[in-house]
């Protein structure tokens, strides 16, 4: 099985560490999962995954564990990793903040994507990429939020301009963002309204 790298940047005070909570080891916190600070405040630890479905969560806690009781978990739901192959790889967080992927497939007529919010940081024009196989383009936008915002609610929205001598202007019903680390959409999955000019 894999050997992941898992990475963290937080500043914690004089005597505390980080933990690598996690499913394989029933979420016990111990010594084995106390990751390494490598530099400044960066923590990291690579561990051998034999889960395919692999759940974690970050903890603070005493150095040496000699304060049981004191440890500090990491809001929000567990953090999820589903392992595919036996591909060693590296991950990157961010204390109570997920990353979340904002992927949307459309035909090749949409020139322009953007992503509209009630949470300002997020609204932004989305990047493309041509799909030559399909005959379709990708849009995409990774972005970390914090975990909070997403739970007391963000709603999101595409808009989308088609190109041609006839450009036509689309909006897409609001949805709810929930944990999932990927909002993976292809346009018929999403309810579109064509904007009159």
């Amino acid at each position: 099985m894999p050997f992941v790298e898992f990475n963290l940047d937080i500043i914690l005070k004089y005597g505390q560490a980080l933990y690598l909570a996690n499913s394989q080891s029933n979420w016990v916190v111990d010594r084995m999962c106390r990751m390494t600070c490598i530099q400044d405040s960066h923590w990291q630890i690579s561990y051998e995954v034999f889960q395919n479905h692999f759940e974690y969560k970050y903890a603070i806690g005493d150095y040496c564990l000699q304060n049981q009781s004191y440890i500090q978990w990491e809001k929000g739901p567990n953090r999820n990793l589903n392992l595919k192959n036996d591909m060693a790889m590296t991950i990157k967080n961010k204390w109570e903040q997920r990353k979340i992927q904002f992927l949307l497939q459309t035909d090749s007529s949409a020139s322009v994507v953007i992503l509209m919010s009630n949470l300002d940081s997020i609204q932004k024009k989305l990047k493309n990429n041509k799909d030559m196989k399909n005959n379709q383009k990708i849009f995409h936008m990774s972005h970390y939020i914090d975990i909070n915002k997403i739970i007391m609610g963000i709603e999101v929205q595409y808009y989308l301009l088609t190109k041609g001598k006839n450009p036509y202007e689309f909006i897409s019903k609001p949805f709810t963002l929930n944990l999932d680390d990927e909002q993976c959409f292809q346009t018929k999955d999403l309810q579109f309204t064509k904007i009159l000019l």
